[in-house]
């Protein structure tokens, strides 16, 4: 079966900053890929090159059979490819419903329609009862989830969830664990950037990991959670004696 996404010798520089570097992966339809690596990685700038926020200066970016890469924002939604920020992008003075009614409007014109599939959204990320409140006055777990409804309602094959649990206490991001969960079982393929091991590691069927650019490990959690390449660079000597105790990687 073709996957659902290719990325093959992807590039990016900076003028004489090099942020990624000859990555290459593929995602199957159905599947949760975590992306994990420190701060400067490069996790942000290959999300942007995968959804159009920024050209490669190389490689090539294929989704659902089709090559887009260097395509708009925009033509990357319509085909089906949604994500997420890394700093939530609430539109503080509009209601939580015409936040999300933002991405509906990139399936139909209708109102009765967008709203229609909204509230569905809505109902799906327990921000329903918050519907007519302003963007600016909702908390900030809230404004995680509102930023996740907005894609949602574009009726996304491929999610791209940029630290979507950042800044949440463990009760939150245990709810949002099994949004995402409740996400993946609609259908929606999900390539998600994490710091939190406890998170990432469980959910995920395979994990990929960037250091200085350059895709250093890929595979089960519970693999690469044990690869010396990948504690040098991130995880560190603490989390070797945590990594046996993992579970097993998602289905």
């Amino acid at each position: 079966m073709p996957p659902l996404i290719s990325v093959k010798g992807l590039c990016k520089s900076f003028g004489g900053l090099t942020a990624v570097v000859d990555v290459s992966f593929e995602i199957q339809a159905g599947e949760i890929i975590g992306l994990i690596g420190p701060n400067g990685a490069g996790k942000t700038t290959l999300f942007n090159c995968i959804s159009g926020f920024t050209r490669p200066t190389s490689g090539r970016v294929e989704f659902a059979g089709r090559d887009i890469t260097g395509w708009l924002p925009e033509e990357v939604c319509h085909l089906g490819l949604a994500r997420t920020f890394q700093v939530v992008r609430t539109f503080p003075d509009m209601s939580v419903l015409d936040n999300v009614l933002i991405g509906a409007f990139a399936r139909t014109v209708s109102r009765a329609e967008a709203e229609r599939g909204a509230r569905e959204v809505l109902e799906l990320t327990g921000l329903a009862s918050k519907a007519g409140l302003l963007g600016r006055n909702i908390t900030i777990a809230d404004k995680k989830r509102l930023e996740l409804a907005r894609a949602l309602a574009t009726h996304p094959r491929l999610l791209m969830l940029d630290e979507a649990m950042a800044g949440l206490n463990p009760a939150e991001r245990q709810a949002a664990v099994e949004l995402v969960r409740s996400i993946q079982a609609q259908g929606v393929t999900i390539l998600m950037v994490e710091h939190v091991m406890q998170v990432i590691m469980p959910i995920s069927k395979r994990v990929m990991v960037l250091n200085y650019g350059r895709k250093i490990a890929e595979g089960a959690p519970e693999i690469v959670a044990h690869d010396e390449n990948v504690i040098a660079a991130y995880l560190g000597a603490k989390y070797r004696q945590q990594a046996p105790s993992l579970p097993g990687p998602a289905a």
